[in-house]
């Protein structure tokens, strides 16, 4: 179910209700570490080859979107169009909840996209020129970290729809699934650790910062977390993370 929901990833069809809904947050790492996986069988593959930095740039910027199919993006873009319509807390819900594209959602994505691949070139070529991958694996690891954050606040944080998706997939929620995120999320920064100490501990200070900053947006501007506001969080999560990255790779390789 959670590879059915948060990703394009062919899989039995299976009745979607709130008893096969019920874990299906809990395993979004998973798909974190498949994007992950693919990103470094890619990165590995494309080195391999000698292929340029620039296409291999434009390829792991692909990747995610071809296997979430842009899930977490649209999420990102409907907050966007909210926030920017500075309107009251129930017009902002009603916003997201539009399935029509406003002009401020293109104006990001596209602002993104620029913020993304610049960050990114900048990582893959100067972890080229210096012969370091351990910085590019710790990007791939982050796709798992991102995702097992995201499900936690999912869950720990207040909603502002009560009658909404992200209410319905969390509401049966247990400590247990809160203990396995928190696992995945240890395990990614372990990971991460081992690559590079002094990035993961900066990576740890943003991504903190981060939290901080997304739950109160969210308090502040819709009530509580939405479908919409967790896929923001991934999008805005990984960006921090990779300009945290490509800053490093600079002044750390």
């Amino acid at each position: 179910m959670a590879f059915s929901l948060y990703s394009k990833i062919p899989m039995p069809q299976i009745s979607w209700n709130e008893d096969s809904a019920e874990h299906a947050i809990t395993f979004l790492p998973l798909i974190g570490i498949v994007t992950g996986a693919v990103s470094y069988l890619m990165l590995r593959i494309t080195q391999i080859y000698e292929l340029p930095s620039l296409f291999i740039t434009m390829m792991l910027t692909l990747i995610p979107l071809l296997i979430t199919g842009g899930f977490h993006l649209d999420g990102f873009m409907d907050v966007q169009d909210a926030m920017h319509s500075y309107q009251l807390r129930e017009k902002k819900l009603e916003i997201m909840k539009d399935p029509h594209i406003g002009a401020f959602a293109v104006i990001s994505a596209g602002a993104l996209l620029i913020i993304w691949t610049g960050f990114l070139y900048l990582l893959v070529s100067e972890s080229f020129e210096k012969g370091d991958n351990s910085f590019l694996i710790i990007f791939c690891i982050s796709f798992a970290l991102s995702r097992a954050l995201c499900a936690f606040t999912s869950i720990c944080s207040p909603k502002a729809k009560k009658d909404g998706m992200l209410n319905m997939e969390t509401k049966k929620s247990r400590t247990s699934d809160l203990i396995f995120l928190i696992l995945c999320a240890l395990a990614a920064l372990a990971f991460m650790l081992v690559m590079n100490v002094t990035a993961s501990v900066l990576m740890i200070v943003v991504t903190l910062l981060h939290l901080l900053w997304y739950t109160r947006l969210c308090k502040s501007n819709f009530g509580g977390v939405t479908g919409d506001t967790a896929g923001f969080f991934v999008v805005t999560s990984e960006t921090a993370t990779l300009i945290l990255l490509g800053l490093c790779s600079v002044l750390l390789l």
